[in-house]
């Protein structure tokens, strides 16, 4: 009889833990973005690319990419490569801290991230993004961020870990007034893993502990 009593209150716990997690937005967080130089206007690709680093995090269904520079030169231009863009992607808005100083928009060149054809596979822009003019002012410089901001279609929202992991979903930019005048082409590098929401997790355990106490309490 005792352990038929663990064993309904363990599993009322794990039934509670379990509906809180479902209950909730669904919500992963990608590890840091890295970056590799594929082109360079002085003919090697250097260190810098190690400079720049991002985060994506899924909310919902809205997707956030923030992008940090500690590089001596200045991300003016922005690029996507997307799956599904069609119908699966919606560009909502830019994070420019600080906003003073950081400024982008939709229009501008170049069109295509530079040197993206010497990627593997090759870099297709899907979404473009330019600081406005002059561009390496309005960039994001050392110390500074830019973010893109997109909701997802739910058909993209499942895929969304694959394409982070197998690297249909890049980020690319161009990076401009670097020491001795030069620039760089970047793009993220896969494998770029998701991890779950901690809060999540917590609710989870939770559950776990309530059915621990009142396990406790019934059988006392």
């Amino acid at each position: 009889m005792e352990t038929s009593v663990k064993l309904k209150y363990l599993g009322a716990g794990l039934v509670l833990g379990l509906l809180s997690v479902v209950g909730m937005p669904a919500k992963a967080s990608a590890a840091t973005i890295a970056f590799t130089c594929v082109t360079n206007n002085s003919g090697t690709c250097s260190s810098y690319a190690s400079m720049v680093t991002g985060d994506v995090t899924l909310s919902g269904n809205v997707l956030t990419a923030l992008i940090t520079n500690t590089s001596p030169g200045v991300i003016t231009d922005l690029y996507v490569d997307a799956p599904g863009t069609g119908t699966g992607y919606t560009f909502t808005s830019f994070i420019e801290n600080p906003d003073s100083t950081v400024n982008f928009g939709t229009s501008g060149a170049p069109n295509d991230l530079p040197g993206g054809n010497t990627a593997s596979p090759a870099f297709v822009a899907n979404f473009e993004f330019h600081a406005t003019n002059p561009s390496t002012f309005n960039g994001a410089g050392t110390g500074e961020q830019i973010g893109l901001v997109f909701t997802l279609a739910p058909a993209q929202l499942a895929l969304f870990n694959t394409a982070l992991a197998d690297g249909s979903l890049r980020f690319g930019l161009h990076l401009q007034s670097l020491p001795g005048g030069f620039s760089e082409g970047l793009v993220s590098t896969p494998p770029l893993t998701s991890v779950p929401e901690p809060a999540s997790m917590l609710l989870l355990g939770t559950g776990l502990l309530a059915a621990a106490r009142a396990r406790r309490k019934k059988i006392s």
